[in-house]
């Protein structure tokens, strides 16, 4: 049985229609469910937790997060996910269609200080501790108002205060109130932050996810090198006899200690000492095989990689795979970068310059084979194509025109070779070779274009029903068979059969 629903306050009447009287109802305007209404959250005067699992464990401390940089691993994968997104150009476009020159002024404006090193500030802070803190030093060049510096701060000198009615409020904490923290002047600092959760402006990095690979790396490499040192380098192993005193003992250590200064071992004489080993090959190299697990870990957290026998695929197929799934992550990241400047840097610059609201982004591609797109253009323009020059520095970049008929234009000038003229005529040198051309001449012009012509109208019809190079040679390869090559095939053998017996004739 069908029931009527409560009438949405959204529902539209005729006065919504004519655009009168539109008030939305205060439930849907304000939050029902805000963060400092969570019971489970308790915060000292206002001051709000990161809502991280981990560093609530710890105590808060980002440090811990921040340390893994030092890992070599984390480091590489790092400036390979941030190169990539730096090197990749960054655009302008006004917010106002057509104003072309608002989007050209800011564009010189950020080419005044390195606006690409910012971008790379906040993608390596967030990344790890989930939110990053940059502070603005204006100032005035050419009399523009632009940034002359960009210090990037250290996460853990700010907390995150609780406000009534608004966002949480960035504070610095200083000696003098190490709680709550000072207020903080507007259009300074710049707060970047990724997978914020409830309304926590902390956010959360990458560095919960790479904390414990890192730790398993560090300790398999500190039991590796204590396993090198045990197992990799002979130990001195000295006996004396039973009834030696202490001097003798003292007299052997002395030479034992001569030989190593990172140990030995002293037995009385008849003493065993065996060392218990896992039986087979993986008691030497659990450790590497451990450490390997965990920078694939990594590189599966910061790079979007599988690890290594788990793409399941050819090897061009899963490298092409990995460079898309990186891809990926770093418009991502580009793309919330853009956002969080949009908001403040880009809108401070243009407020205080007297510029109309514009906006910045980049788009994150694989770089094109020039010498791979060459060769498909000439494949198509040889199918009959023409490229436009247009196209040509479209794909090509500026800088060409067609001065001269080519084969990307589809001009294809096909000239007879000139003959050459000497004042003697050069003899043939292989009077065999003569004969082979004579008997090929012989053969009437009528005959091949009738053994050629079925050839030909079958590799035509294939092409002309393909939409691609590759579809028309599949489908033409397919239509060999069909072929009727026996009138071919019969006056080619007659050929080679007069050339052979004049061969042997006149050997």
């Amino acid at each position: 049985m069908a029931r009527l629903a409560r009438k949405s306050p959204l529902t539209p009447g005729p006065s919504h229609a004519r655009g009168e009287g539109k008030k939305l109802p205060s439930e849907l305007t304000s939050e029902s469910a805000p963060r400092r209404l969570d019971p489970w959250e308790k915060d000292y005067l206002g001051i709000i937790r990161p809502n991280d699992p981990f560093l609530r464990e710890r105590g808060g401390d980002l440090d811990i997060y921040l340390d893994l940089i030092k890992d070599g691993k984390i480091r590489f994968c790092l400036q390979k996910r941030i190169g990539v997104m730096v090197s990749s150009p960054w655009s302008v476009a006004p917010v106002n269609d057509g104003d072309t020159e608002s989007a050209e002024r800011l564009t010189a404006l950020l080419g005044k200080f390195p606006f690409d090193r910012l971008w790379a500030d906040l993608a390596e802070t967030v990344l790890l501790a989930g939110f990053g803190v940059v502070e603005i030093v204006w100032g005035i060049v050419d009399g523009a108002v632009i940034p002359i510096a960009m210090p990037v701060r250290r996460q853990s000198r700010f907390v995150f205060k609780d406000v009534e009615g608004g966002a949480p409020e960035l504070r610095l904490l200083v000696e003098d109130s190490m709680i709550e923290g000072i207020e903080l002047p507007d259009k300074k600092f710049i707060v970047h932050r990724i997978n914020p959760r409830d309304d926590n402006p902390y956010g959360t990095g990458l560095g919960l996810q790479l904390y414990w690979p890192v730790f398993f790396k560090r300790k398999s490499t500190a039991a590796w090198s204590k396993f090198s040192d045990r197992f990799g380098t002979p130990t001195p192993w000295g006996r004396y006899p039973n009834g030696a005193d202490k001097r003798d003992k003292a007299t052997l250590a002395d030479a034992l200690q001569s030989f190593s200064h990172d140990g030995f071992i002293m037995t009385p004489e008849g003493a065993l000492i065996e060392l218990l080993e896992t039986a087979g090959s993986a008691a030497t190299n659990v450790h590497e095989t451990l450490r390997r697990a965990m920078n694939d870990e990594i590189a599966a957290v910061l790079l979007g990689q599988d690890e290594r026998g788990e793409s399941g695929g050819a090897l061009a197929a899963a490298s092409k795979e990995r460079v898309g799934g990186l891809l990926t992550q770093v418009q991502s990241d580009a793309d919330l970068i853009a956002e969080t400047l949009n908001r403040t840097l880009i809108a401070w610059l243009c407020e205080f310059n007297g510029i109309n609201p514009c906006t910045v982004y980049r788009l994150i591609k694989e770089e094109d084979d020039l010498k791979a797109m060459a060769e498909t253009d000439a494949i198509i323009a040889g199918m009959g194509f023409t490229l436009s020059e247009e196209a040509v520095r479209a794909k090509y970049g500026e800088g060409w025109s067609a001065s001269s008929p080519s084969p990307l234009a589809g001009e294809v000038d096909i000239e007879e070779p000139a003959t050459a003229t000497f004042a003697e005529a050069t003899p043939t040198a292989d009077p065999a070779q003569a004969e082979i051309d004579r008997a090929l001449a012989a053969i009437p012009d009528a005959a091949l274009d009738a053994a050629m012509q079925p050839i030909i109208a079958a590799i035509t019809a294939a092409i002309e029903a393909s939409e691609s190079y590759e579809e028309a040679l599949d489908k033409a390869t397919a239509a060999l068979p069909d072929i009727p090559l026996d009138r071919l095939a019969d006056l080619l053998l007659n050929a080679m059969f007069g050339a052979e017996t004049f061969g042997r004739l006149t050997e």
